[in-house]
């Protein structure tokens, strides 16, 4: 609802209930006094807030009794410049309300919007830091395995090292036995060929 058409409900509102106000009242509420005779006379004329109103005959009384209590309340023209005051007094309170709402609403959808946008550029930089870490953890998996590749050759190539070591002093220890028996043949025919010479 805009505030036009809040303003304009407030003022029927106030027109009606002083309408209602004036249209209930009964010859009861009229105030204690000299009333038309049914057979003619001049009529009694009352104004606004009770008093009589007319001829030098019947002068204006003052108001008593229950009529005097509820007219100057309900059906007076103070009465309803109190009730239009009071719709103004509470249509200024709900301009004033409306207006810190709007500026609360606007505050909230700022704060909104700046939040989105926040949390756009945080799904920006995790996107591309999962981007990174999957990276990094595939080139961690291609460096384990070329570790693991590394280290298989070394092993292997320690096997073959060591097995060299393995034939090579087998070589040379046959080598060397090989070469003391032919030295010991050598020396046994040397030892005997000159002792056969001596008569």
């Amino acid at each position: 609802m805009n505030q036009a058409t809040r303003h304009l409900s407030l003022a029927a509102f106030a027109l009606a209930l002083c309408a209602c106000a004036v249209g209930n009242r009964t010859r009861t509420d009229l105030p204690a006094g000299p009333t038309p005779d049914a057979g003619g006379g001049q009529p009694v004329l009352y104004a606004r807030d009770g008093s009589v109103v007319g001829g030098e005959a019947h002068p204006s009384t003052p108001p008593s009794g229950p009529a005097a209590e509820h007219l100057p309340q309900e059906g007076s023209r103070t009465f309803m410049l109190e009730l239009y005051q009071k719709a103004i007094d509470e249509k200024e309170a709900l301009a004033l309300e409306i207006k810190n709402l709007e500026a609360t609403l606007e505050k909230a959808r700022t704060e909104l919007a700046a939040s989105v946008k926040e949390k756009d550029e945080l799904e920006k930089k995790h996107d591309a830091l999962e981007a990174e870490r999957a990276r990094l953890q595939e080139e961690n998996f291609d460096l384990a395995g070329r570790l693991v590749t590394a280290q298989i050759r070394r092993l292997e190539s320690e096997k073959i090292l060591l097995e060299s070591k393995i034939e090579w002093q087998r070589l040379e220890e046959k080598s060397a036995n090989e070469k003391g028996k032919s030295s010991a043949r050598e020396e046994a025919p040397a030892k005997s060929g000159p002792e056969k010479q001596k008569p």
